[in-house]
């Protein structure tokens, strides 16, 4: 079909309906659009899980609902936008051509396999469960593999996040075994090292390592007037934060005594004031003025928040004071806070400029980024209300449903579509 070239010089833009063949114009458009599916699937069955036992009609499962709700909102949506991200703006980082999308679609789809195989197997058989993991991990391997290859094609000097973000990517993928060996033997200490693995050892640190790099430069590229600050120290601080984090807790397993605790209250504290100061230091404040860069720096600041509340429960653990605990509030100021907001700024970002529209949020992406918000302090009311826990928790995971459906559904239908500007990619 013959396009119109305007007096620009730019082609028109297309017309074309949309097409799933369109998927593989880019690696992004590919696993973003995979991401989605996931991200609808894993939310709409924990909505529906949860209004059903309130209902008084509980969902029959073979797990405990809370292992498979915290292995999908970890490992069923996040890691295919942490791959799409990878195969576009690797290649930049690393100087080197970025792979066709065709060669990534069957390991690709084997991880939309095995996110479908556990979830049917969360109601029919531990056995699909540990099978849809395993398959998950498999795949995982292949994408890295050729993530590596790339790495080691690469001439550039500054390569520390792409080799880190491959070291975190190797402990989710050890994740995805450890989950597969609880789901078979009903082992609630695997499931926890499964926990353990995918959100301190996996998502956490890739979310830091790509903050670090992303945040100053996406600032200074929208304010000029701020600098992109970056020093590797402040990478090392921030991935020894998350790392001791995760790790600690281990001492007072093995170690029990007032100076773990005393120990991972400091390591809390520290990481909170640290990033506080690095919010700031990023221009948090001058950022409010644009929506699409605020997104991205609010969501930064619930890491420190986090960090903050889990100091609080560090600190009741040292008190003896459990009455006085938060409970998993940290947990899901950590998960739906930074993990939800980061992803919801960052493929909206990624999303508007790899299709040729502008570099900027609408009032629907404004309303559902604030409903998001507000689903994030009904769950911490959890923990701080627990006479009311069952109503606020369906609540929440209703709000979450109203803000990263609709939005899911919205980038599905770019996705799907050629760019807006007619170029391709």
């Amino acid at each position: 079909m013959n396009r119109v070239i305007p007096r620009t010089g730019r082609p028109a833009a297309p017309t074309s309906s949309a097409s799933l063949r369109t998927l593989l114009a880019a690696p992004h458009r590919l696993f973003f659009f995979l991401g989605m599916l996931g991200l609808a699937a894993a939310s709409l069955w924990w909505l529906f899980n949860l209004w059903a036992r309130s209902l008084g009609m509980p969902l029959s499962l073979v797990l405990p609902p809370a292992w498979v709700h915290a292995w999908l909102m970890l490992n069923g949506f996040l890691p295919f936008f942490m791959f799409g991200f990878l195969f576009t703006a690797g290649p930049k980082w690393l100087n080197v051509a970025g792979p066709a999308a065709r060669p990534l679609v069957l390991p690709g789809a084997l991880c939309l396999l095995g996110l479908t195989l556990a979830l049917l197997g969360a109601h029919l058989s531990a056995t699909l469960v540990a099978l849809g993991a395993l398959l998950m991990a498999g795949s995982w391997s292949a994408l890295l593999l050729r993530f590596f290859w790339l790495e080691r094609a690469s001439r550039v000097d500054d390569r520390v996040h792409a080799r880190l973000v491959l070291a975190y990517f190797a402990f989710g993928t050890l994740a995805q075994l450890a989950y597969a060996t609880g789901a078979v033997q009903r082992s609630a200490d695997w499931i926890h090292v499964a926990q353990m693995l995918s959100i301190w050892l996996f998502i956490t640190p890739v979310f830091v390592t790509v903050a670090h790099r992303l945040i100053p430069f996406f600032t200074a590229s929208t304010m000029p007037f701020l600098d992109a600050w970056r020093p590797l120290w402040l990478l090392a601080a921030f991935n020894g934060i998350v790392v001791a984090h995760g790790l600690l807790p281990l001492a007072s397993v093995y170690a029990p005594s007032p100076a773990s605790y005393a120990l991972r209250l400091a390591v809390d504290l520290a990481g909170a004031a640290l990033l506080c100061f690095v919010a700031w230091r990023w221009g948090l404040v001058q950022s409010l003025r644009n929506r699409l860069l605020a997104m991205l720096h609010l969501g930064f600041v619930w890491l420190a928040l986090a960090l903050a509340l889990y100091a609080w429960n560090d600190a009741v653990a040292l008190l003896a004071a459990p009455q006085a605990g938060l409970g998993l509030a940290p947990l899901h100021a950590l998960t739906m806070g930074f993990f939800g907001t980061m992803m919801l700024a960052m493929v909206t970002r990624v999303t508007a400029g790899h299709s040729g529209r502008p570099l900027a949020a609408d009032t629907l992406t404004w309303f559902l980024f604030w409903t998001l918000q507000a689903a994030v302090l009904v769950r911490i009311l959890v923990d701080a209300l627990p006479a009311h826990s069952a109503w606020l928790t369906a609540l929440a995971i209703t709000l979450w449903c109203v803000a990263l459906v609709p939005w899911a559904t919205r980038c599905v239908l770019v996705y799907l579509r050629p760019r807006a500007d007619g170029r391709p990619g």
